[in-house]
C-alpha cells in the first residue's frame, strides 16, 4: 500500500512538472503595449524584428519617438554595434523620429541603467519598451525596479514563441526559454536584491 501511494505521488508530481514546463514559455511573455512618450528599443536583436516592431508600434501611433538601444562599447570589423545602427536607421526610418542611444554594457540591467542619459533629454513619463516576446518579462520587471518614477508598458516582437505553442519542438526557441527562465530566477533571486 505504501508503495502504491509513492508511486501514484511520484506520478502526480511529473504531471505537475510536465504542465507547468508545457506554458513555461507562454509564461515570458508580456505583450500589452500603451501610448507612451517614447518607445525604449533594447539592444540585442537578432533579424531586426524588435526594430520592426517599434517601427510598426511608432507609425501606429504608440508614442512620437523611438530610442533605439545600441552597444557602442564593443567593436566588430571596426564599427560599434551603436554605428552600424545609426547607418541602418538612416536608410530604414523613412523621416521617423528614431534615435539611436549609446549604451554600455551586456545584460539588461547594465542596459537600462546606460540608457537613464538618453531618457533625460526628452522627459518621458511613460516608455514603451519593446523586447523579444521571451525577454518581456524580466525586461518589464527589470525597467520597473530601475526606474520606478517612470509609467513603463511592454510590446512584443515575435522571436517565434509568439507563434509556436509547442515551444519545445523548436531547438532556438527551447534554448531562449530554457535560458531565459535561468536569468528570470537569477533576476529574482540576486540581482533584484543587489
Amino acid at each position: 500500500m505504501r508503495f502504491l501511494f509513492k508511486a501514484g505521488l511520484a506520478f502526480c508530481l511529473i504531471v505537475l512538472i510536465l504542465l507547468g514546463l508545457r506554458h513555461a514559455g507562454p509564461a515570458l511573455v508580456v505583450n500589452q503595449p500603451q501610448r507612451s512618450d517614447l518607445i525604449l528599443l533594447l539592444a540585442g536583436d537578432e533579424n531586426d524584428t524588435r526594430y520592426w516592431k517599434g517601427i510598426e508600434l511608432l507609425r501606429a501611433g504608440y508614442a512620437p519617438r523611438m530610442m533605439v538601444d545600441a552597444q557602442a562599447d564593443a567593436v566588430s570589423y571596426g564599427l560599434s554595434p551603436a554605428e552600424l545602427t545609426e547607418d541602418f536607421i538612416r536608410r530604414s526610418a523613412g523621416g521617423l523620429a528614431v534615435h539611436v542611444c549609446r549604451s554600455r554594457g551586456t545584460s539588461t540591467l547594465q542596459e537600462l541603467q546606460s540608457a537613464a542619459a538618453c531618457l533625460q533629454p526628452f522627459a518621458p513619463h511613460t516608455i514603451l519598451l519593446v523586447t523579444s516576446d521571451f525577454h518581456t518579462r524580466r525586461a518589464l520587471a527589470i525597467a520597473r525596479q530601475v526606474y520606478p518614477g517612470y509609467s513603463w508598458s511592454v510590446a512584443a516582437a515575435n522571436s517565434g514563441l509568439l507563434s509556436a505553442p509547442r515551444w519545445w519542438t523548436d531547438r532556438q526557441i527551447a534554448k531562449n526559454v530554457l535560458l531565459e527562465w535561468q536569468k528570470v530566477v537569477w533576476w529574482e533571486l540576486v540581482e533584484r536584491h543587489k
